[in-house]
């Protein structure tokens, strides 16, 4: 007997954003810098959305989980595997999805923790249909993506620390008849590992000395390293050129690309070099800021509510992350 073979799609999204918003102008006020100056024309960020003190990474993926499960019509205990993806978790250790496997009622769903940085969302796309289509066990796939790096900036800081703001986003992938999720791709650089980073850890503990020099917050390593200024702008065209091409597909034959919102005019250069217009694509960075790792499924979210995505629909979704890393997955909308 020939088993019939099983296929992923996108079943549900769902997202959540804080309660609290700041403007550049609000924070140019609180720390003397023309925040909105600098900031605006070079990614086309004007706020952030900024999670309470007591509201932790968790609470916010349990709030963007259950929208997403609620619009793929099922419960919490109809998932089969929960992965969590942020570089803001928690803790460093037990695991954030464990925290949020309680919390949410997914009593039925193993869990682990993915961090690629801001491109984790979309590798984990990848990582669980191969789970759904390899594993006759697992039918419902659950991945949440909080951000939460306004716990780790001092506003007082200029630029790097402006860009960031909170929030999660979540994504169901179901079982499937047909293909939903085709291919996918991941490259790095880990040379660039000392660029900016939390640099906290086994391998450089906290200590006193730390703390008050503000060594344990985000910020741009001490060895001068940097990206090129185009690091996005020269890689994420190629990127998805080679993931279409790898479905025996043409880039033209795609009709939403969902990049990574932390620059608005990086977006517009590979929508051009793609040869591809800005209707097929979408940012929600005036909206809600860059929220890393939540962005690109926020993204999703927002085209979705605004209709421009339908059935049959080729969909790539393209993320980047520090140190550095960088990912695809394409999808079929079914």
């Amino acid at each position: 007997m020939v088993e019939k073979r099983r296929y992923a799609r996108i079943s549900g999204v769902g997202m959540y954003l804080p309660e609290k918003v700041i403007t550049n102008e609000e924070l140019g006020a609180m720390t003397g810098h023309d925040v909105d100056g600098w900031l605006r024309p070079r990614t086309g960020i004007p706020l952030r959305h900024v999670s309470a003190p007591d509201e932790a990474p968790s609470d916010m993926a349990v709030k963007a989980a259950e929208e997403a499960i609620k619009n793929a019509g099922l419960e919490p205990e109809d998932i089969d595997l929960l992965m969590m993806t942020t570089d803001t978790p928690d803790y460093v250790t037990p695991p954030t999805s464990a925290i949020i496997q309680h919390k949410l009622g997914a009593k039925n769903a193993g869990c682990f923790d993915i961090n690629a940085a801001c491109c984790d969302q979309t590798i984990a796309l990848a990582v669980g249909s191969h789970y759904i289509m390899l594993d006759p066990a697992i039918d419902h796939v659950l991945i949440v993506a909080p951000y939460a790096m306004t716990k780790w900036v001092d506003w007082s800081i200029p630029y790097l620390h402006w860009l960031f703001g909170d929030g999660a986003g979540a994504v169901v992938l179901s079982v499937s008849d047909e293909p939903g999720y085709l291919v996918s791709k991941i490259i790095a650089d880990g040379s660039y590992w000392d660029c900016y980073g939390i640099y906290v850890g086994a391998a450089n503990p906290i200590t006193l000395d730390m703390v008050k020099e503000n060594k344990h917050i985000l910020r741009w390593h001490e060895s001068g390293h940097r990206y090129p200024a185009d690091v996005n702008e020269a890689r994420w065209h190629k990127l998805i050129r080679e993931t279409v091409e790898k479905a025996g597909y043409k880039v033209e034959d795609l009709d939403m690309v969902f990049l990574t919102q932390v620059n608005v005019n990086s977006i517009k250069v590979t929508m051009e070099k793609l040869g591809l217009p800005l209707s097929k694509t979408h940012w929600i960075t005036e909206k809600w800021g860059y929220c890393g790792s939540a962005c690109v499924f926020m993204a999703l979210y927002d085209a979705l509510k605004q209709g421009k995505i339908k059935k049959g629909d080729l969909i790539c979704f393209c993320a980047s992350g520090v140190g550095f890393i960088m990912a695809t997955a394409l999808f079929r909308w079914v």
